[in-house]
């Protein structure tokens, strides 16, 4: 699985097209007291399958490969966190840019 880490992710949006399972979506409102003027990404825990194509496309290097362990009584996937608010992307359709 991959991971962000938030303060360092710019909202650059290069990873949302490298992802072919649409795993990685913008929040759809920037959170309060962030220092980046644009909105972080996420990942939505339940359409990463952990093939790691958006890790190479971050500038920041804020996405990382978390190790899921073995035994699947303590995967991240039986314990997914709260689904927070996304922004819709646009990837195919008019105006899309087409990549994915």
């Amino acid at each position: 699985m991959v991971a962000i880490v938030e303060d360092d992710c710019t909202g650059c949006d290069l990873c949302i097209y490298h992802c072919p399972f649409e795993a990685l979506l913008p929040l759809a409102t920037n959170p309060s007291g962030r220092k980046h003027p644009k909105r972080p990404i996420i990942v939505v825990e339940q359409n990463c399958v952990g093939c790691l194509s958006c890790i190479g496309s971050c500038p920041t290097d804020a996405l990382h490969e978390i190790a899921v362990p073995p035994i699947s009584i303590e995967s991240p996937l039986l314990n997914p966190s709260m689904p927070e608010k996304t922004a819709v992307i646009k990837r195919w359709k008019n105006r899309s840019t087409r990549w994915a």
